[in-house]
Order: structure tokens, then C-alpha cells, then sequence
């Protein structure tokens, strides 16, 4: 064998020689003779012949990939929807059962390609080799070489140098094996490297209920999993747990997918043979079962397994699940019953089912049965275990309550489970902890604590449900309230109280509106709610809970206490009783409140059902009155008023007016006066809209119309005016004699004082607004003229004088054409109205001018002090 090889490479030496000068292309038969030369050799000659070993892939590592022939795959996409449609058709709770999904089919939507076998998974040992299959032979030693021998049709490899060599039905094992023995003895100093080369493929037979029933070619190495997928899987009516293999007429396994998707097992998910048949069966029996399992779902059952297995197979129950099943059932005789079984007896594991049973595993109460609940402010507000002889004292501690928790008030909503009443229990968290109180608690109780501040204002249904007049308001919850209260109920004791962190900073009627909600629905004619109010000088008025046993101090301490304002030596306890006849009767009792907080029996009333408490404030109580002094006054600025002062006692406290004061122009300005010329104002503008529609809807056509930009030019002035709020007052009889027009002082009331210079302005339909020095022999007219005359809408006939004092003077013609200017003083304002004589119905004009003017004067004169 020797001698050959070295003739071979004799031979190809001399072709390199006599044709190196020629360009080379080598031939299929001399790239095979390469292939068979040590690398060494393949180089020499390879530099020899100009040619690049690379591009031919010489003596290169054998892939280790397995090459995987083309399969039949069949693309699906699964309507659970109309599988379970079809399948709820055999349910005997049809409607319950279509919003299942079957269980199991979304597998087969698009899962040919994921499914089936890897070309890169190991081959196994146990493959059995056949017709098509091929290996990569790789030697290395004293010769090297690549060979892919593939099995022809007589289950034959042909072996180089070594001749063919039977290899069907051997194992893959078992055919690497013995390669090596036979090289090992007929190639001495030559070893072997066996990989699989390309697996052949198989055809195979899926029918019954498949969803593309017929012939399937699929790789050798595929189990009944990968025939299924690739087929497209099982249709609405077939058989998931009873999957026949058939193999020469014989069922040699049963598959069942439920093994694969709940268990994880493949011990039946045997290799696929040339010829296998797979048989999907139709359904026989199926069940739904819904509610408080893990997997609820539609469910191929077979036909010995019990009740308990279904449940294992949906995943088993929650921790929800109440402790007993409901199963609706349609028996051999077509009739419908419902069937309940426990959940803690041996009939899960006894109890057969029925093709079309519905299983419906309810929710337990989802109350917890052993709390507490704690809300508002404290340190951790939610449910509390509560146990036999739990003491209130356990709970609020100094390390529990909140630095703002109120200390005077808290209550225990007390109810016994299907009670149709409750029990108000009034504490104050201080004389807990000192000691001086303490209770034992039950189960259920809810314990509210407050807040001693914060803003009390909510909205909503908790505002209607908490209300502010408890007497006009009716016993019965109305619609949204007994919604409010419904949810309320629905929330008591379950999850959704474990933790209310949020309570901590909920106002007083907010924590409030679920205890008063629950006592107006227990009102009744034959116990009445158990309500009461209180109004006026409180913290917190409003509607409270009347307590076990609750007096007028509880009711004070629950409306947060007095305010500074507040009126103790004398309350209002206004009280309603039906009397013998059957009517209402509303009875007054004076309330001395020191009294009723220093315990005394006959103040210290107890409280009954819609009982109204009135704390008036003391009598002259003003949070805040005060008169303001502006300008020439020797001691300016704001000061306190007593009742009834007058505005001489104030300038006389004020140290009277200073040399440089004009009393004849001193403004006065009240804010009741102001809002009354707000209002009026506004009854003015809208007067003026409607004389204004008037006019032009019916107006004459002798008589001139008003068109827009008139219009609207009035009613912007009107809407840029700001209400002044003043009074008239002759200042300088005041100040000579003080029992003459002395007024009352309010608070809020401002005095300005100025220092008028000797002038006078001129205001209104003139083409310079300005101010002129007073000049005792110049007539209104001349002023007029020095501001350059009248406009086109200026009214003559119409001009007044506003004195510095506010009040209003009306020259007479003589005067205007020319008579004394002995009328004019400094400070006076000349104004030219605006002509609206030609208007007609629009009288309400010349108000509307005078207004502005008036107004401006007047915030002009303010302006410069």
C-alpha cells in the first residue's frame, strides 16, 4: 500500500513540472487524490502548483452539525374561542363554560418549528442507522483522509480501501464501534473519527381527529410530539390523553399530552418509525371547572379518574377556595341537577364525573374572622389580630398614637356580626393612657382615632353622608349614600383594610362618614338614629355619633372643643320628641357649659337622638374691627374700635387733624356702602343691555339709535369701575362741633385726609382731561376752554361740578355763560357728561356717566394721598 501511495504522488510531482508554466486548475479527481495526502504533502505540492489549499477545504474538521432533510410542516393558528364553543356544546352549564379556555390547544398555534427536532441535538446511541443516512469518516495517523459514506438502499456503506460493510439496523453505537475494529485491523497505525452526517427522513401517518390529517415526512430522530406539531396538532373534537401508536396493525403506545404539559413526563413520547401510524381518537368525556383554582379550564378527563384528580390537573385549589364544590350535572336521563361535594371528606377521591359536569369552586368569605380594624391616626392604622381578653390599653400606647393624634376623642364602632345595631363607645386616648380607662375589646370592633388638626372639609357622597344640619336632612340613606354604605360593607374586614396607611391623614368627617352612614341606615321608628349636632363656637361643628350613654361634654370634646369666641356660661340644647299625639315638638334648654364640662349632673345633659347644640359666641366678639386714618390726621394708620365709637372719638384718640389738612375734601369710604355699589353697578349694566336691545329693536325714525361701539364703549367704562364706597360727610362741622354729624364707626371704615392744592380739574367730553391752577376770576367755561373745548359728544347743557367733599353742584346758565367763578374751590372737578339726549329710552345714560366720573374723581383723590 506504500508503494501505490508514493506512485501517486511520483505521478502528480511530474504534472506540477511539465505544467508549471501553465495556469492549473485541478481536477474533481486530483482534488480527491489531495484529500487523501498528508497535510505536509498537500502544502509542497500545493506551493508547486500555484493553487490555494483553502478554497478547497482540504483535511478540514468535519462538521458536527447533524444535516436535517426538509419535513412537512403545517402552520397553525388556534381559535380558543371556537374550541371552546365546541367543546361547551357537551357542557351541561354551556354559557359558564364558553368563557373557559380548553386546556392544552394554545400549544399548537404556530409551534411546528419550535417543536421539531434541533439540528444541533445530540444523536442519540441507540439510533438506528438505515437507508439514507450517512456518517463522516475522518482518519488520521499514518494516513489521513474525509470521507461521507452514506447508506445506500441495501443498508450498505462503501468504505475506501476497506470495501462495503453491512450497517442496517445497527445501532449508532454499535455501527462507530465497529468502524474502529475494522480499521484498527486492516489499516495498522490509522485511526478513525466517526460523526453523523445527514439523518434521513421518515414518513409517517397521523389520522382521526387531526387538524391536517394524511402522510407526514419528518426526521428520523422525531417522537409522536414532533409528528403532532408539525402537523398541526389535534382539531376541536379530538383526543389530547389517547393518542394511539400504531406500528404493523399494532397499538404499541398510548400517549397522553397531559403527561408533557402538567407532569413534565416523556416517558410515552417515543421515536417515530418508517410507516408508524398515529391515530387520534374523538373526546369522550370533558368537564369545566371554574373559580377558585389555579388553571381553570376546559379538561379532557378519562374515564376512571375521580374528581380529586381534576382538581390536581387545573393545578390544584387556591387559598380562596371555600370548603365546598358545586358541580352542575346532566344525567343519563337529560335531566339537569346540581351536585355540592366538600372539599374535606373522602368523596374528592370516590366521586366518578360525568361527560359535560361544570365545576365551580367557589370563593370562601374573604372576611377575616379573628380582627380587629384601627383607623386614622396611628402608627400602623389597618387590621389587628384580635384575641379573647385583648384590652383597648394594648393598643393605644405612646409608641402607637401620633404626635397630632387627637387626645379627647376616639371611638369603638361596636357590631356583632348580623347585628342590626350598633354600639358607639367615646374614649379619650389620654385617660387611656394614664390608666384612668380601659375596656376589653370584641371581635369586629373599629376602633376610630382623629386628628386634633387639619382642615375639615370633604366632598362628595362622604359630605352628603356627613352632612351639616342633621334636622333637615332625612333618616334614611338616599340612593348614592346607601351605595357608599354598600361598598362599605363589602370592604369591612377583608383585604382591602389590612393596611390604610392613608387614614392616618383623613380629616374628622372624612374618618366620621362611615360610623354615621352605618347609624343612619339603622335608624328606624322604633330606634332612632343615633345622631347628634352641634353648631357655633366649636373646633369642628357638625354631625357626630351620640354615644353609649353620651352627654353634652362628650358631644363638646368631639367637636374638637371651643374656639376663643366661644360662650360658655350659656348654650342651646334644642331637643325634637314626638309627643302624645303623635306630632313633633322642639324643645329650647339653656346650657350652662362650665358647668356641663365640670361634670355637673344638671348641665351636663345626656344626649338624645338628633339633639342640636348651640355654642354662641361671646357677646361683641369681633375677630377683627378696625378703622384706618389716611393722611393729614397726626397720628395715621389702624385702630381698634370699641362698639358704638364715633369717628370724633377716634380723630381725638387719633391727636385731630394736622395744619396742613383740606377737611373740605376729606373722602369716607364704608365697605358696606362698597358692596351695595357693587351690586347696584351690576344691576346698572345689565339695565343698560336691555335698554340698549330696546332701542334699536324699536326705536323711532325721528329718534337717533345707538349702534355698537357706543355701546360698547359704556359698558367697558361700567366693567373698569371700581366701587368706592363713599359717604358724604361735612368733616368741618365736625371738627368745630362734634355733636353734629358725628357718625357710628364700622370696621373696615377708612378716613383720608388731603392736603388740597389750589386747583382745579377738568374731567369727561373735553379733548385734554387736565388739572389748572384756581384762578378767582375764571369761569367754568374758561376752564373748559383751557382743555381744549368741548368734543362732538360732549353734553353743555349737562356739565356739574364735583366738589372736593364728593358732593355735586349744577351751575345755572347765567353762571356759565360768563357769571362768578365764586362756586369753584380748590379741589373741584369740572365734568362734561357725554350727549345721550338724542338716544331714545336711554335716560339711563346720563346715571351710567355720572357713575364714572364720580368714581374716577373720587379713586384719583384717594390715589394721591
Amino acid at each position: 500500500m506504500l508503494r501505490k501511495f508514493e506512485i501517486r504522488v511520483i505521478v502528480l510531482l511530474f504534472y506540477v513540472v511539465t505544467q508549471a508554466v501553465f495556469a492549473f486548475t485541478p481536477t474533481a479527481q486530483q482534488i480527491q487524490q489531495l484529500k487523501t495526502m498528508p497535510r505536509a504533502q498537500q502544502e509542497a505540492l500545493a506551493r508547486q502548483m500555484g493553487i490555494d489549499l483553502s478554497s478547497f477545504q482540504l483535511n478540514s474538521n468535519p462538521t458536527q452539525r447533524v444535516n436535517v432533510e426538509p419535513e412537512t410542516m403545517v402552520s397553525r393558528r388556534v381559535d380558543e374561542n371556537a374550541v371552546s364553543k365546541t367543546l361547551a356544546e357537551q357542557s351541561a352549564a354551556q354559557n359558564n363554560s364558553k368563557s373557559l379556555k380548553p386546556y392544552g390547544y394554545q400549544l399548537f398555534s404556530n409551534a411546528a418549528a419550535s417543536f421539531s427536532p434541533s439540528p444541533n441535538m445530540p444523536v442519540p446511541a441507540d439510533y438506528l442507522m438505515g437507508a439514507g443516512d450517512s456518517i463522516n469518516i475522518q482518519l488520521f495517523g499514518k494516513e489521513s483522509g474525509q470521507y461521507e459514506l452514506v447508506v445506500n438502499n441495501e443498508g450498505e456503506i462503501q468504505i475506501p480501501e476497506l470495501g462495503p460493510m453491512p450497517v442496517l439496523g445497527l445501532r449508532y453505537e454499535e455501527l462507530k464501534q465497529a468502524l474502529i475494529e475494522r480499521y484498527k485491523q486492516q489499516m495498522i497505525g490509522v485511526s478513525p473519527h466517526i460523526t453523523m452526517g445527514t439523518m434521513r427522513t421518515i414518513q409517517v401517518y397521523i389520522v382521526g381527529e387531526a387538524y391536517r390529517p394524511g402522510a407526514l415526512i419528518v426526521n428520523s430522530l422525531s417522537t409522536i410530539t414532533h409528528a403532532l406539531f408539525a402537523s398541526g396538532g389535534v382539531n376541536a373534537i379530538g383526543s389530547l390523553r389517547n393518542i394511539e401508536l400504531k406500528r404493523a396493525g399494532q397499538i404499541i403506545r398510548t400517549f397522553d399530552l397531559y403527561d408533557m404539559l402538567i407532569f413534565g413526563s416523556t416517558e410515552n413520547d417515543i421515536r417515530l418509525q418508517q410507516g408508524d401510524v398515529i391515530f387520534i381518537p374523538t373526546v369522550k368525556k370533558l368537564v369545566s371547572i371554574d373559580g377558585a383554582v389555579r388553571r381553570p379550564a376546559i379538561y379532557e378527563v378519562k374515564q376512571q379518574e375521580s374528581l380529586a384528580k381534576v382538581i390536581e390537573i387545573a393545578g390544584g385549589l387556591l387559598p380562596s377556595a371555600a370548603d365546598q364544590l358545586q358541580i352542575a350535572r346532566k344525567t343519563p336521563k337529560s335531566e339537569l341537577e346540581v351536585k355540592s361535594v366538600s372539599l374535606f371528606d373522602d368523596t374528592l377521591t370516590s366521586l366518578s364525573l360525568y361527560n359535560g359536569d361544570f365545576i365551580n369552586v367557589a370563593e370562601a368569605n374573604k372576611e377575616f374572622s379573628n380582627a380587629i380594624v384601627i383607623a386614622g391616626a396611628y402608627a400602623t392604622p389597618g387590621l389587628v389580630q384580635w384575641q379573647p381578653s385583648l384590652q383597648l390599653s394594648s393598643l393605644i400606647k405612646p409608641n402607637t398614637l401620633l404626635n397630632g393624634t387627637d387626645l379627647d376623642y376616639a371611638l369603638i364602632l361596636r357590631r356583632e356580626k348580623f347585628a342590626s345595631h350598633s354600639q358607639v363607645i367615646q374614649f379619650e386616648p389620654s385617660r387611656v393612657l394614664s390608666g384612668e380607662f380601659d375596656t376589653t375589646l370584641e371581635r369586629f370592633d373599629q376602633i376610630t382615632l382623629f386628628n386634633q388638626s387639619g382642615f375639615d372639609r370633604i366632598g362628595g357622597v362622604e359630605a352628603k353622608v356627613t352632612g351639616v344640619n342633621l334636622e333637615g336632612s332625612a333618616d334614611d340613606l338616599k340612593t348614592t349614600e346607601a351605595d357608599y354604605l354598600k361598598g362599605l360593607d363589602s370592604q369591612s374586614f377583608t383585604e382591602s383594610q389590612l393596611i390604610l396607611t392613608n387614614s392616618k391623614n383623613y380629616s374628622r368627617k372624612k374618618l366620621l362618614a362611615p360610623i354615621i352612614a352605618r347609624l343612619k341606615d339603622e335608624g328606624s321608628n322604633e330606634t332612632p338614629v343615633q345622631l347628634s349636632e352641634i353648631s357655633g363656637q366649636v373646633k369642628y361643628p357638625g354631625v357626630y355619633p351620640i354615644a353609649d350613654k353620651g352627654k353634652i361634654k362628650q358631644l363638646i370634646l368631639a367637636a374638637g372643643g371651643f374656639v376663643e369666641s366661644a360662650y360658655i356660661q350659656n348654650a342651646e340644647l334644642s331637643r325634637s320628641q314626638i309627643n302624645a299625639s303623635g306630632t313633633l315638638d322642639v324643645k329650647h334648654i339653656n346650657v350652662d357649659l362650665v358647668d356641663a364640662m365640670l361634670g355637673s349632673e344638671n348641665a351636663n345633659l345626656q344626649i338624645l337622638s338628633k339633639d342640636a347644640l348651640k355654642v354662641h359666641r361671646v357677646p361683641d366678639w369681633y375677630d377683627s374691627r378696625t378703622v384706618e386714618l389716611v393722611g393729614e390726621v397726626v397720628f395715621p394708620g389702624k385702630y381698634q374700635i370699641k362698639k358704638d365709637e364715633t369717628l370724633s372719638q377716634l380723630l381725638s384718640r387719633a391727636g385731630g387733624f394736622t395744619s396742613n389738612a383740606s377737611l373740605d375734601a376729606v373722602i369716607f369710604t364704608r365697605e358696606e356702602l362698597k358692596r351695595r355699589e357693587k351690586q347696584n353697578l351690576e344691576k346698572t349694566i345689565e339695565n343698560l343691555k336691555q335698554q340698549f336691545i330696546n332701542s334699536n329693536v324699536s326705536g323711532s325714525q325721528n329718534v337717533k339709535t345707538i349702534n355698537f361701539a357706543d355701546a360698547n364703549q359704556i359698558l367697558n367704562e361700567l366693567l373698569n369701575v371700581e366701587p368706592v364706597g363713599r359717604l358724604i360727610l361735612d368733616v368741618a362741622r365736625l371738627n368745630a362741633d362734634a355733636s353734629e354729624n358725628d357718625i357710628q364707626l364700622k370696621g373696615g371704615d377708612k378716613l383720608y385726609v388731603p392736603n388740597i392744592s389750589n386747583s382745579v380739574s377738568v374731567v369727561g367730553e373735553v379733548f385734554v382731561a387736565s388739572t389748572h391752577l384756581l384762578d378767582k376770576g375764571t369761569t367754568v367755561a374758561d376752564y373748559i376752554s383751557r382743555s381744549g373745548g368741548l368734543t362732538e359728544q360732549a353734553d353743555s347743557s349737562k356739565v356739574y361740578i364735583v366738589k372736593a367733599n364728593g358732593s355735586v353742584k349744577v351751575p345755572n346758565n347765567d353762571f356759565w355763560f360768563g357769571g362768578t367763578s365764586a362756586i369753584l374751590e380748590p379741589g373741584d372737578t369740572i365734568v362734561v357728561p357725554r350727549d345721550v339726549v338724542n338716544y331714545e329710552r336711554l335716560g339711563l345714560w346720563q346715571t351710567v356717566t355720572q357713575i364714572v366720573y364720580q368714581s374716577a374723581v373720587a379713586l384719583v383723590a384717594i390715589g394721591r394721598l
